[in-house]
């Protein structure tokens, strides 16, 4: 017997404790539906996740600046999620993938539109945007749909 699956909601984890020291900027960012991403004043690369030095070989400058990005990117990989824990189990089976955006970072994330029941209909290299989605208050996590 299966249980019927939430449609109404995106997110299903755990409501994070935003990183306001390294990451203040991606989270007031995502209240307006804008993906801010930290960017390297010194090498001029975009990266992902935020810290306070810039993680490409042979730069590790301090001195990092915060962009706009595109909000657009590209599957490079995808996963069916059938089994989960916590809030993730009532929506299995869910599809997660790394994104490629515009600005060369790569994000784990979720396929908000996928469809699970049909892994064939998911292509690699296929565009996709970025959603946000209100799960608290102050607290808006990002998820990616097929376009």
């Amino acid at each position: 017997m299966s249980k019927e699956k939430n449609k109404d909601k995106v997110y299903f984890g755990p409501i994070p404790d935003p990183d306001i020291l390294n990451a203040k900027e991606f989270w007031d960012g995502a209240k307006n539906n804008i993906l801010k991403l930290p960017k390297c004043n010194s090498c001029k690369k975009f990266f992902f996740y935020p810290r306070t030095i810039c993680p490409r070989e042979g730069c590790h400058s301090r001195d990092i600046i915060w962009e706009q990005g595109s909000g657009k990117g590209t599957i490079y990989t995808f996963a069916i999620q059938h089994i989960a824990t916590d809030g993730w189990k009532e929506a299995v089976p869910f599809v997660t993938a790394f994104i490629d955006t515009e600005e060369n970072v790569r994000m784990l994330s979720v396929i908000a539109n996928a469809n699970p029941e049909d892994p064939g209909s998911i292509k690699i290299g296929a565009d996709v945007e970025i959603r946000f989605e209100k799960v608290e208050d102050d607290i808006y996590m990002p998820y990616w749909e097929i376009v």
